[in-house]
């Protein structure tokens, strides 16, 4: 894809070690662009300085470049951050990541993967295809993709350019998509959603967003109610078993699950899945159902399946302890927690499961307690960290929430006692025995306990 002349030559992003702007500023210095950015935290400094990125630790008005042409912000960033007020007050355009998105989208064939769960894996796996099928296409979105080196971009030549489409903030509603696919629909925050009828709305305005015609594949839950909202789009439905549209049922479980596809009740093919459980079968059959509407031939799509490896931290395997399977998921709603636990007891019948769960935002737990409480029958042990607090206040919230989770889990006949950090790191090789099973949920900083303990328990940046 060429340059789009809306976006300026010279650009600096504040905050730009998060997961989508630290992928934004590599595409955009693969591009020909001048590029340096500042973050709090410097975790991808040394990455982001050999891309040939001038890096800032900390905000400062100084940290802006002369000439700057942009100035991109992700929403982490607030309207009185020291580097945005000297930018406006040097009259320099400052937008956010999502829409700066939005102008990158705007030429070219944009496909845009959202959804309450599943659209960073789901990306992943369209990614592999459409590559498999020879398309070439520039990526991005906020994973770490194996099938790239463990990046979360891609710079193609190709028109496909394939982006993670977020309802946080309503941002997606920056876009203007060729085509799309929506995993699902659920409330998951609740400090932008009231509740669910707000998110159909915030979905709905994202469909009438899309170009005239555009093929978007949705749920068969929600198929019935994105029809209603007076998009011109035409709608591919997907799901399990049996029904209109795309479907996948399993022929052989396991952690390789075999499944096979199909079209409106016709099998097209089989294929091995190298990641378990039903959302896996659920993103792979969006991803294909999407596909095959774009012209990619089946054959191109089965072996863009077998060649997805994953994302990091989406029941990613580790090596951590000897003899323990343990896994680190990104899991923060309890839909997702629920999923992944499932699809660790479905594979390890007889194994003791030990759920480790640090809770991403207090309001997301408040909000969400009583449904947090039945999400985790699967595991036969829980042990609950501190609360992740990102961007909220503590003190606005119960200081008692984990001990409440734990005492209705324990109601539950579920083991559930809450555990420090440290604490964590300390104790889980010496209570966890050869042939459990360790999975570590949370879209915190809780994939460090893994680390530390695989590295004898050494001190590394925990911060928050």
């Amino acid at each position: 894809m060429t340059e789009v002349a809306s976006i300026p030559d010279k650009i600096h992003i504040i905050g730009i070690g998060g997961a989508a702007t630290s992928g934004l500023a590599m595409l955009l210095k693969t591009r020909g662009h001048q590029v340096s950015g500042s973050d709090q935290t410097d975790h991808l400094k040394d990455r982001l300085k050999r891309a040939g990125i001038r890096f800032f630790t900390g905000h400062d008005p100084r940290n802006l470049p002369q000439d700057t042409g942009l100035v991109i912000r992700s929403l982490a960033i607030p309207d009185g951050n020291e580097e945005v007020v000297e930018a406006k007050r040097l009259e320099i355009e400052v937008l956010l990541y999502s829409e700066v998105l939005g102008r990158l989208s705007s030429e070219g064939h944009a496909i845009a993967v959202s959804g309450t769960h599943g659209k960073t894996s789901t990306t992943g796996i369209l990614t592999s295809i459409m590559m498999a099928a020879g398309r070439d296409p520039s990526v991005l979105f906020g994973g770490e993709l194996e099938s790239l080196g463990g990046r979360n971009w891609r710079n193609g030549s190709g028109e496909d350019f394939i982006v993670e489409a977020c309802e946080y903030q309503k941002s997606f509603l920056n876009l203007r998509p060729s085509a799309g696919i929506v995993t699902n629909i659920e409330v998951d925050h609740p400090e932008v959603y009231c509740d669910l009828a707000a998110v159909q709305d915030s979905f709905g305005d994202f469909l009438r967003g899309f170009r005239p015609g555009a093929p978007v594949v949705v749920p068969e839950l929600h198929a019935d109610q994105l029809r209603k909202v007076g998009a011109d789009v035409r709608l591919i439905i997907f799901g399990l078993d049996q029904g209109e549209g795309w479907r996948s049922k399993v022929l052989k479980k396991g952690l390789n699950s075999q499944i096979e596809m199909s079209a409106d009740g016709r099998p097209l093919f089989e294929v091995t899945l190298n990641l378990p459980g039903r959302h896996t079968m659920l993103n792979a059959t969006a991803a294909a159902a999407l596909a095959s509407a774009l012209g990619v031939d089946l054959e191109s799509i089965r072996q863009g399946i077998e060649n997805y490896r994953g994302v990091k931290r989406r029941f990613e395997k580790r090596e951590v302890i000897d003899d323990v399977d343990w896994f680190d998921d990104y899991a923060h709603h309890p839909t997702e927690v629920k999923m992944t636990l499932e699809t660790a007891r479905e594979i390890y019948p007889g194994r003791k499961i030990w759920a480790l769960f640090q809770p991403h935002q207090a309001i997301r737990l408040e909000f969400f307690f009583q449904e947090f409480a039945e999400s985790f029958d699967d595991a036969d042990e829980v042990l609950l960290l501190p609360i992740f607090h990102a961007r909220e206040d503590p003190l606005q919230f119960p200081t008692d929430m984990l001990q409440g989770l734990a005492r209705q889990l324990r109601e539950r006949q579920v083991s559930a006692r809450i555990i420090g950090f440290e604490q964590a790191i300390h104790e889980l090789p010496e209570i966890v025995a050869p042939g459990d099973v360790v999975v570590a949920l949370g879209a915190g900083n809780i994939d460090k306990i893994g680390v530390r303990i695989s590295q004898g328990g050494r001190n590394l940046e925990t911060s928050r």
